[in-house]
């Protein structure tokens, strides 16, 4: 749908920092919404160029709201349309005048580099990132990584990241995402039932986002090292809930909070609410306690 500048400022992907500026480099660096993100779009307009321009690695999560400004409606439609095709239903556009005629008032127009990216780590992660130890402590470990975007944040602070997962085009995806960062991450596909034995760390901190394998859960806290930390967020149960997992792969209440010993796990946050794409979810943040060798008298 195509917005008029005089709502942009109430859109809610502006609230949230989600604008795509389509237009060349040189005209987004002239003037531009403050917060917006330079993605110029390719000369050509058909799938393949348009796949290698904005691959999803680099956008929101498809469940966010997306604003595209352009300089010409034919380009904003198209690249709502094919956005549109790859299961993005809150794509809208907004188109700006003729070069050299006035911008639109009331808004926040900015020259030079914009921001550089519009993809973002997991929400839980960035919130307790304070909680981790410093990237000095040792490797990190993501379960289930999907296509990385976690890893990379990480590997732009300093820490040293694997992640795993049985997809392979997540992974390059993933790898895409590390290079255009200029970070190195470790990728490697694997099946999380089958190759735990070389997992076993020992890590400093280990990841896992929306994946649930009970036995996994169960033991992949023991390959942290003693003050290290893991930070898991996945999907629950609430009543009503009928859509996406299955029940089995929901948590049950409390239960993340059950699986860690209190003998051998401190609990440094832990909560149950929903994802910002409305599913119910829980997430837990603890530390493994480092023991002090007993000395007799």
């Amino acid at each position: 749908m195509r917005v008029t500048f005089a709502s942009v400022s109430r859109h809610p992907a502006t609230k949230c920092g989600q604008v795509l500026d389509c237009r060349p480099t040189r005209e987004f660096e002239q003037a531009h919404l403050s917060g917006s993100v330079s993605l110029p779009a390719p000369e050509e307009s058909t799938d393949s160029a348009l796949e290698a321009a904005y691959p999803p690695i680099f956008l929101p999560a498809r469940h966010e709201p997306l604003l595209i400004v352009a300089c010409d409606a034919r380009t904003a439609e198209r690249l709502a349309e094919w956005l549109g095709s790859r299961g993005r239903e809150r794509v809208d556009t907004a188109v700006l005048p003729t070069a050299g005629a006035p911008l639109p008032v009331g808004l926040a127009w900015v020259s030079g580099p914009g921001p550089d990216h519009l993809w973002r780590a997991p929400e839980y992660l960035i919130r307790h990132a304070g909680l981790l130890p410093p990237p000095a402590a040792g490797p990190v470990l993501d379960l289930a990584c999907g296509s990385g975007r976690a890893c990379v944040w990480l590997a732009e602070r300093g820490y040293r990241v694997t992640g795993v997962d049985h997809e392979p085009e997540a992974l390059e995806l993933g790898g895409r995402l590390a290079a255009s960062r200029d970070v190195a991450c470790r990728f490697v596909q694997a099946d999380l039932r089958r190759m735990r034995a070389k997992l076993v760390g020992p890590w400093a901190a280990i990841l896992n986002f929306r994946y649930l394998d009970r036995s996994l859960l169960a033991e992949a806290p023991g390959w942290l090292r003693p003050g290290g930390v893991l930070v898991a967020r996945t999907f629950r149960d609430a009543p009503g809930y009928e859509g996406h997992p299955h029940l089995r792969h929901r948590l049950r209440r409390g239960e993340l909070v059950r699986a860690f010993a209190a003998g051998a796990f401190e609990v440094l946050c832990h909560e149950e609410n929903h994802d910002s794409d409305g599913r119910p979810a829980a997430g837990i943040v603890v530390r493994r306690r480092i023991v002090l060798p007993h000395r007799g008298r």
